[in-house]
């Protein structure tokens, strides 16, 4: 889901899905109030409930957790450093209100030195990650990889998904849409009057009366794969189909055999799908949801070098490869400070990089300093969400940097 797209016109329900790829499915039966509620979730004062009440608002899929629960030590520490943004000096704290924080949780170490939840959430509040899911995806590649069920990342996407051959995209392989270089034409902002990413939205996430990813037979070309960075969630969303193909088994259920089981999550997590079970779709461009603490697993894991819990469930390799930035200029990112890699966000000049999501959630990962920061929030849109985004930053860089004690 686009991070900075996050805003409809209650108008957008009467658009016509003239342009959606038809599919023999039954319709989801979706009330008026259900779809009000769900065009509405990210309106201000709404947000922050919103992003915590998922399951009751939407048909989901669960990742189950295992009965082996990883332990994660504690050795609180006060916040007692500062950071910089704008020429001011912030004590750590102020990043809460200044960036709409709900939660937020600092790992140093592998044990956890500052946690802190905040408008009524708590540790078993599951929060929605938004952007973060594509991160998610990323790590399903690799283990499709691992496990011998993809061949490697420059697979052709049609070897999977042989009815795209003759869409936009045609000639693509896996590793052009990991990077957001499939050179689809695609306008990812979904409340944009008009847009195909508006339609598919209100037609897969509002309506449930298709399946998000049956827009990709219908893109069109606009550069050569591989050539033009494009922030595009049905990138990701195919990439999700394309794990769903070669494990043959809902990405849901994957994960939790591949992720969330090994590592010892401590709760379960589940996908928004975009439509009842049986039809529905885990919508795997924004509709991850879990807890901070396994929020903070994935984190440790990817710190880890793919290990987690005793076991080895993400090749090391891949790890590096896949937060290694291939487009390294921000000015193409058009995030500050941020390159891409595989769905991640290398932080530019540093070792660390970010899974991001709309409303300002965050894992961050640094190597250089064994340091895991998970951000949750509720944060606003257009001007004022880029510059929480690079506060939030700041903020990381700082906590990065902190010696707790």
């Amino acid at each position: 889901m686009n991070r900075s797209a996050l805003r409809l016109p209650t108008s957008v329900l009467l658009l016509s899905l003239s342009g959606s790829i038809a599919t023999e499915i039954t319709p989801a039966e979706t009330s008026k109030t259900t779809e009000n509620y769900r065009l509405h979730m990210f309106d201000e004062p709404f947000r922050s409930l919103a992003n915590r009440t998922i399951e009751l608002m939407f048909d989901t899929a669960r990742v189950d957790n295992g009965p082996d629960q990883s332990v994660l030590p504690e050795a609180k520490a006060k916040l007692d450093f500062t950071y910089q943004f704008n020429g001011v000096q912030h004590s750590a704290e102020d990043v809460l209100g200044d960036t709409d924080a709900d939660a937020l949780l600092i790992i140093k170490d592998g044990k956890i030195v500052y946690e802190r939840y905040l408008n009524r959430a708590d540790a078993k509040t599951h929060f929605n990650s938004y952007s973060m899911a594509k991160s998610f995806n990323s790590i399903l590649v690799g283990l499709a990889i691992a496990d011998g069920r993809i061949g490697s990342v420059l697979d052709p996407v049609e070897k999977y998904v042989p009815e795209l051959k003759n869409s936009g995209y045609g000639g693509t392989t896996i590793k052009d849409l990991l990077e957001m270089r499939s050179g689809v034409e695609w306008d990812d902002n979904f409340f944009a009057e008009g847009s195909t990413a508006r339609k598919a939205h209100v037609a897969a996430w509002v309506e449930a009366s298709a399946r998000y990813t049956d827009f990709a037979a219908g893109a069109k070309r606009a550069h050569p794969p591989g050539t033009v960075f494009n922030y595009d969630t049905m990138d990701a969303a195919v990439v999700g189909l394309v794990v769903e193909r070669a494990v043959k088994m809902p990405i849901s259920r994957y994960l939790s055999n591949r992720l969330w089981r090994p590592a010892g999550m401590e709760a379960y997590a589940f996908y928004v799908i975009d439509g009842p079970p049986g039809i529905g779709r885990e919508f795997s461009g924004g509709g991850f949801n879990a807890v901070l603490r396994d929020y903070g697993r994935a984190g440790l894991m990817m710190l880890n070098r793919g290990r987690a819990n005793g076991h080895q469930i993400l090749p090391a390799s891949y790890v590096a490869e896949s937060t290694t930035a291939s487009t390294t200029s921000d000015s193409e990112t058009k995030v500050a400070h941020l390159g891409y890699a595989y769905f991640w966000w290398p932080v530019l000049n540093s070792r660390a990089y970010v899974a991001l999501g709309g409303e300002d959630q965050f894992i961050y990962v640094d190597p250089a300093t064994r340091t895991v920061v998970v951000k949750m929030s509720h944060g606003p849109v257009g001007p004022d969400a880029e510059a929480q985004e690079q506060e939030t930053l700041s903020f990381l860089d700082a906590a990065s940097r902190w010696k707790s004690r």
